[in-house]
């Protein structure tokens, strides 16, 4: 009985034992780190934003004088000169205010001539002893009010001249009508501020990009950085630009501060991504030429007039006008992309690599080690266990099975990689971005990005 004791202790410790065994080795081999090496490459920091196309000078025209719209001589794509007549205000109020200040005038003059008579036979009495000084000042003093008179007088007929003249609209600049914002008939009043009639773009062929930049990265941005944009009409084409201007004044939108940011581009010649109108084809496909109808027309029907590129109402027949030609439109909505910094065959490690800290899996012997997470709490379970809230300028290698901490000194970073240089980094250098531990973490941790990282 008592040797049936003895080899049933003896198998339950062997067997404890081989668990004891099992566990302990299941232990090391729970944690699988996840590594990547230190290359060579180019690591471009960007910074996005969305921004408006518009021209490069946009001059708005507007009118000085109040009244009614008579006639417009230019509309929406209508190619303008400098000096050219665009439209015209009713000049009959203005017409009279000129004729009723040339009354003036003429009667201010004759008052003039009449004082200076007055004056030239009062000074001769004066000579002679028949006139006191007295009378003589008044005469002088009435002659001086008269000659201010006729001054104000042709002041106002100049005046009159002028508004009568802001009565015709005239191009300011060459350009392209982008906007026509009265139509003939319509009362214009410019009492308290200046009425647009139509809109010019001096130059459609240089546009610049308007983004709003957040505060957090504005101070990245410098002239002279490169930029990228799309539009949706072109997708799949890539615009180039340069920052042509930072601009200081702040934009505060609930609580919110962004800074305006300009970009300048070369507009594109549209051919190169629109097949040519009526060709259903590729660009550079020849059109069929489409064949007349054949029959008469139907009783009690106008056959149709033969449409000409536009149908707006205002443009004058003959009068050229912008087709199109170029690929970038006023008003187009871009996603910009400004590089703020650009390094080149340089050494760089995933950016997971600065933000993973081991210690959230094994006591680690440098007790210099953040194992805590900022505010002095422990990372716990959830997303953000094995990572810290911000990069740190160290990394971790495995040496003799054990992570140890490689200080570094971090560069330009885009995201996905980062510079770093410093001592005992080289080519080829395994460094630790995680662990690959499915049995007791299974997506516990989580990327930097805020998606879950199986560890």
């Amino acid at each position: 009985m008592k040797r049936k004791m003895w080899v049933v202790s003896a198998l339950v410790l062997a067997a404890a034992a081989g668990a004891a065994v099992l566990v302990a080795r299941r232990g090391k081999e729970e944690i699988h780190w996840r590594t990547a090496r230190v290359d060579r490459g180019s690591v471009v920091q960007r910074i996005t934003a969305t921004g408006t196309l518009n021209a490069l000078i946009q001059v708005p025209v507007g009118t000085q004088v109040s009244g009614v719209v008579t006639a417009l001589h230019a509309d929406f794509n209508s190619l303008v000169k400098k000096g050219q007549v665009i439209g015209q205000i009713d000049p009959t109020t203005w017409l009279t205010n000129l004729k009723d200040a040339q009354a003036g005038l003429q009667r201010a003059e004759a008052t003039l001539a009449n004082a200076q008579a007055d004056f030239r036979r009062n000074q001769a009495l004066f000579e002679n002893q028949l006139l006191s000084q007295a009378d003589l000042d008044s005469k002088d003093l009435a002659l001086k009010m008269a000659q201010g008179n006729l001054e104000s007088a042709r002041a106002a007929v100049a005046n009159a001249r002028t508004n009568l003249g802001y009565c015709t609209l005239k191009a300011p600049v060459d350009g392209v009508v982008v906007a026509r914002l009265v139509d003939v008939g319509q009362t214009v009043a410019a009492s308290f501020s200046t009425p647009n009639v139509f809109t010019i773009a001096q130059d459609l062929s240089r546009m610049k990009v308007q983004a709003a930049i957040d505060e957090a990265d504005i101070g990245q941005v410098r002239v002279g950085q490169r930029a990228f944009f799309t539009v949706d009409s072109y997708p799949e084409k890539q615009f180039r630009g340069q920052v042509s201007e930072v601009q200081l004044n702040p934009v505060i939108t609930n609580n919110v501060v962004t800074y305006n940011v300009v970009m300048e581009v070369a507009n594109e010649p549209r051919a190169a991504y629109v097949p040519a109108a009526g060709s259903g084809a590729a660009p550079g496909a020849e059109a069929r030429p489409r064949k007349a109808a054949a029959g008469p027309a139907r009783p009690g029907r106008a056959a149709a007039p033969a449409l000409e590129y536009t149908t707006a109402r205002y443009i004058p027949v003959g009068s050229p006008v912008y087709k199109g030609e170029l690929a970038l439109f006023p008003g187009m909505t871009a996603n910009c992309t400004i590089v703020t910094n650009r390094t080149d065959d340089t050494l760089r490690v995933p950016s997971a690599a600065l933000r993973f800290n081991p210690a959230a899996f094994v006591p680690l012997e440098d007790k210099k080690a953040p194992a805590a997470a900022p505010g002095g709490q422990r990372p716990a379970g959830g997303a953000a266990r094995g990572l810290v809230a911000r990069r740190e300028d160290r990394i971790w290698i495995l040496v003799d099975g054990k992570p140890k901490a490689l200080p570094v000194k971090a560069g330009v970073s885009d995201g996905s990689f980062t510079e770093v240089s410093g001592d005992g980094l080289g080519e080829g250098l395994e460094v630790l971005t995680g662990v690959e531990d499915f049995k007791k973490a299974p997506a516990q941790a989580g990327s930097p990005l805020g998606g879950g990282m199986r560890h």
